[in-house]
C-alpha cells in the first residue's frame, strides 16, 4: 500500500463526531419543539430518523474534506459506525420490532449517505484546489501583461 491509500482514523472519528454532535443538538432541538409548543406531533420518530441522515451526511462531509484522498471511503466508514451505533440503540430499546432485513437495511442506508457525503466532501476540496490554482494563472497572466 502506498501512503495515499491509508484509512485516516483522525478523519473518520471527526466525521463521526461531528455527525453524533449534528444528530443530538438537533435531536435536542426537535425535542424543545415539541415540549414547548402544544401542537401535536405525530411523526417524531421518523424526524429524528431524517435528522440522523443528515448528521451522517455532514459527517461524511467532514470526514472526506480531512482526508483529502478517498473522501468516499472515509465516509462510508462514518455512515457504517453511525449506522452500527443506531443499530445497538435501536436493538437496546425495542429488540422484538426489528428483523434482520430492517437492520440490513438501516445499515446500508446510513452507509450510503456516509458515502456521498464523503464524496461530497472531497470534490468539494479538490475543486477549491483546482479553482485557486486558475486564480493563481490568472494573477501571473495579469503581473504579465502590465510589465509588456
Amino acid at each position: 500500500m502506498s501512503g495515499t491509500d491509508k484509512l485516516e482514523l483522525k478523519a473518520i472519528w471527526l466525521g463521526v463526531t461531528v455527525a453524533l454532535g449534528c444528530w443530538f443538538m438537533s435531536g435536542i432541538m426537535a425535542l424543545l419543539w415539541v415540549v414547548l409548543t402544544e401542537a401535536k406531533v405525530y411523526h417524531l420518530g421518523f424526524l429524528l430518523y431524517l435528522l440522523g441522515l443528515a448528521g451522517v451526511l455532514v459527517g461524511g462531509v467532514v470526514a472526506g474534506r480531512i482526508a483529502e484522498e478517498k473522501g468516499w471511503f472515509h465516509g462510508l466508514w462514518v455512515g457504517i459506525l453511525l449506522g452500527l451505533l443506531g443499530i445497538i440503540i435501536n436493538l437496546e430499546l425495542v429488540p422484538e420490532l426489528y428483523s434482520w432485513v430492517t437492520l440490513g437495511r438501516q445499515l446500508l442506508v446510513w452507509s450510503l449517505w456516509g458515502l456521498a457525503g464523503g464524496y461530497v466532501g472531497a470534490h468539494f476540496l479538490t475543486r477549491a484546489r483546482q479553482m485557486s490554482k486558475i486564480k493563481g494563472i490568472r494573477k501571473k497572466l495579469k503581473k504579465g501583461s502590465r510589465s509588456l
